[in-house]
């Protein structure tokens, strides 16, 4: 079976489709990063014979519950600091 025709069929399981994590994280609009980053963070990944997967109906119920995925779980961007000797007083 072809790995497209496999993610289809599982989508056509409908919200019920048990998903990789990285199929999962390829179907939001956001990143592949920042959705891992969010299923994660989300308690969304689950374990199925020690593999990580994720059942797409409760990633619609995070996301009907205002649960954004955009930028919610990454840290905010700092710049780093310039590097300065510490001489003695």
């Amino acid at each position: 079976m072809a790995r497209n025709s496999r993610s289809s069929d599982r989508l056509a399981m409908g919200p019920g489709a048990v998903l990789t994590v990285n199929e999962a994280a390829g179907l939001l609009p956001v990143s592949d990063r920042e959705a891992r980053l969010w299923l994660n963070g989300r308690g969304l990944v689950r374990q199925l014979a020690g593999r990580p997967v994720v059942v797409w109906r409760e990633v619609l119920a995070a996301l009907s519950e205002g649960e954004d995925p955009e930028g919610s779980t990454s840290p905010p961007f700092l710049p780093p600091l310039p590097r300065v000797s510490l001489k003695p007083l």
